[in-house]
């Protein structure tokens, strides 16, 4: 794993998780909450299917997609839905935009994992940006 919205496969390839922005790891603690809530439901060397959506690279020649654990849970959704990440929805990549876009409305009214304890008062993208 690299962050809460990246993985590195075992052949070396760089996932960027679609429809999903974490804390960036500069972000302490919030970016390590994000990323050790993704080690925990996908543990290194997990078995993950890859699904892509129309715009399959990103500029920095990372793979864009969904990953699906093993029962069939979107991990995508998964990190939206407990509240380590936001949904960040880039067209045309929007396959799944209306249930991530959900499961962060859900999790920001019931308080759950950053939005409890942290709110997402400074955005990824914001931080990004140094506006915050």
């Amino acid at each position: 794993m690299i962050d809460g919205d990246s993985v590195r496969c075992a052949d070396g390839r760089e996932i960027r998780i679609l429809s999903i922005d974490a804390p960036e790891m500069a972000q302490e603690p919030w970016g390590a909450r994000a990323r050790d809530e993704l080690l925990r439901v996908a543990p290194v060397s997990t078995a993950l299917r890859v699904e892509y959506d129309a715009v399959r690279v990103d500029t920095f020649d990372r793979d864009l997609a969904y990953l699906f654990l093993p029962g069939g849970d979107m991990l995508n959704e998964h990190m939206v839905a407990s509240g380590y990440a936001l949904a960040f929805v880039i067209p045309p990549n929007r396959r799944y935009a209306d249930r991530i876009e959900a499961a962060e409305a859900a999790a920001e009214a019931e308080g759950r994992g950053l939005w409890g304890e942290w709110g997402f008062t400074c955005r990824p993208v914001d931080f990004r940006q140094g506006r915050c």
